[in-house]
């Protein structure tokens, strides 16, 4: 009775009790009062928004600055964990593209373009060639470098704290009241309040991208076998998706989301390219290279630009919105890049999380953003206005019945990556959940599965109701604001916890050990050829019998 006590002491049971309640209060007030609840939620919303926009532009760019001093600074080779890395770089680049995308990127990447040609940043005149021109560069800008830094000095923080400073839980929480030393004894009330966030914030953030995957789906199997989108389909949707995170979950990361990040990976890499070559290649080609010219030009103008004299609203609507969406992730993305990241330095974290995955967005975005426009142009599908008029899913569809098995292959592929996107994230969502719950140690199974289970249940319960997700959405994003806090005092404890350790020499050590492994293993490596070095003066037998013969001579 007692061990089963101390097990169980080792979850936040009340914090799990506080969340759900008011998760269930919020579908509650949906379902009474829905205009009210939705109204003031976005009211509340635009607030926050409008007048922490600018704050939320320089946060970002100082997490970019961070980022690229844990790439270039010294601090790089320090590795995170006395081990070889767990994944392969193939597999670290999948399962961590495809948390942090989900469906979000396979239904913008075909339509985000047409909101930036419509209402342009930058003062540009809207419907312009120049609005078309940097409209794919506006969304390199947005999914890519400078918002991924949030992930990187999160994800870095997290895994020093563990593998390096041996704290014992991957808990948010946990890590800042460590960052604050001896200011904190043991759990304080702002661990509990940002352990809060955490949960309410992924909880929400994670129901609204699944509830984005459920119109994509539907829109596929409308295209397939003429299914229209009622309650009963949507939710099989859910439970679909529910059914195979679920499974990945229960088998663990290695044997679970590994697999099904490599092969919706593949599966991906195969769609990209048959839309590559099939589709109109010298367009995409030039329009992808044109696009990151334009990111190049305007990036520093597109991080602070604020547009304090048009007030367009458009950075509102798009640049402090995309800032405030990925600082809602960061807790999650934190903790998942910290568990799977064991074994490897500073300097990979950082290149894998802001620049990899970077690229690897853009080749999404740039190859069906381009064919998107292209068609605008060119071809018979009026992309503009299938977004305008709010059904952007049936514009991808449509879209993709201008190549080869447009309306048979495709369609089904893109059900398939709707799985292999989704299913990943809500894993990594699940174990960040299960991980911010429990205070030492490796989370339980039936933790995990519990929140596998609350993560379908929500959205379902939206659908259910006949509620929009806009509302939950606009609640998670607001929950994003508090973590501005977090994220600054993560950048610099964790700078703070860098330069202390170098000084005392920690970081020597382990540059050290790593040193000394590689030699190591290139020793083993020779000795397996017949290759040994001298050793303590001593010649190998063979170089020891040519130099008598070479002074014979």
């Amino acid at each position: 009775m007692d061990q089963k006590k101390n097990k169980n002491a080792d979850v936040e049971v009340g914090l799990i009790i506080v969340t759900v309640a008011i998760l269930v209060a919020f579908i509650i007030l949906m379902v009474v009062n829905p205009d009210g609840t939705l109204n003031a939620i976005n009211s509340f919303f635009n607030l926050i928004i409008s007048v922490l926009g600018p704050v939320f532009e320089v946060v970002a760019f100082a997490a970019f600055c961070v980022g690229l001093y844990l790439c270039l600074g010294k601090y790089g080779k320090v590795r995170l964990g006395n081990c070889k890395p767990e994944y392969s770089n193939f597999s670290y680049f999948s399962m961590m593209l495809l948390a942090s995308l989900a469906s979000a990127a396979l239904y913008w990447s075909f339509t985000e373009w047409a909101s930036y040609y419509q209402a342009p940043g930058l003062g540009m005149e809207p419907l312009s060639n120049e609005a078309l021109e940097s409209s794919l560069g506006y969304q390199f800008f947005h999914w890519g470098i400078v918002n991924q830094s949030l992930y990187t000095v999160m994800g870095v923080a997290i895994a020093y704290g563990v593998y390096v400073r041996k704290i014992k839980s991957f808990q948010t929480s946990a890590v800042c009241c460590a960052m604050l030393g001896e200011k904190v004894k043991g759990k304080t009330a702002i661990g509990k309040v940002i352990d809060f966030l955490v949960l309410f914030g992924i909880l929400a953030a994670l129901s609204s991208s699944l509830g984005l995957a459920v119109p994509l789906s539907t829109g596929g199997l409308n295209a397939l076998f003429g299914l229209e989108a009622t309650p009963v389909v949507q939710i099989g949707v859910v439970v679909f998706i529910a059914i195979v995170y679920t499974i990945t979950s229960f088998l663990g990361t290695k044997r679970g989301m590994q697999t099904i990040s490599n092969i919706a990976s593949v599966v991906c890499i195969f769609f990209l390219l048959y839309v590559f070559f099939m589709g109109p290649t010298t367009f995409i080609l030039k329009n992808i290279v044109n696009s990151f010219s334009y990111l190049l030009d305007f990036f520093p103008r597109m991080a602070l630009f604020t547009d304090p004299i048009m007030g367009t609203g458009f950075v509102e609507s798009w640049t402090v919105y995309f800032v405030a969406f990925y600082l809602n992730y960061v807790a999650m993305m934190g903790i998942f890049i910290a568990k799977v990241s064991k074994g490897r330095t500073i300097r990979e974290v950082s290149i894998y999380t802001m620049f990899i995955m970077t690229a690897g967005g853009m080749i999404i975005f740039g190859i069906d953003g381009s064919f998107a426009i292209f068609q605008q142009l060119y071809g018979s599908v009026d992309v503009i206005g299938l977004v305008a008029s709010g059904i952007g899913d049936a514009a991808i569809y449509q879209i993709l019945e201008a190549l080869p098995l447009g309306s048979t292959l495709l369609p089904f592929l893109i059900l398939v990556l709707v799985v292999g996107f989704v299913a990943p994230s809500m894993d990594s969502a699940s174990l960040a959940l299960a991980e911010t719950v429990t205070k030492r140690g490796t989370p339980k199974m039936a933790l995990r599965l519990f929140f596998c289970v609350l993560l379908a249940i929500i959205p379902m319960s939206i659908i259910l109701v006949g509620a929009k997700f806009d509302a939950i959405k606009n609640i998670a994003i607001i929950i994003s604001a508090p973590f501005l806090l977090i994220i600054i005092g993560v950048m610099i404890g964790l700078l703070k916890w860098l330069k202390h350790d170098d000084r005392i020499g920690l970081h020597a050590q382990i540059v050290a050990i790593k040193e000394g492994e590689e030699r190591d293993a290139a020793l083993e490596e020779d000795a397996e050829k017949g290759l040994l070095p001298p050793q303590d003066g001593v010649l190998p037998e063979m170089a020891e019998h040519e130099i008598i013969q070479k002074e014979k001579v």
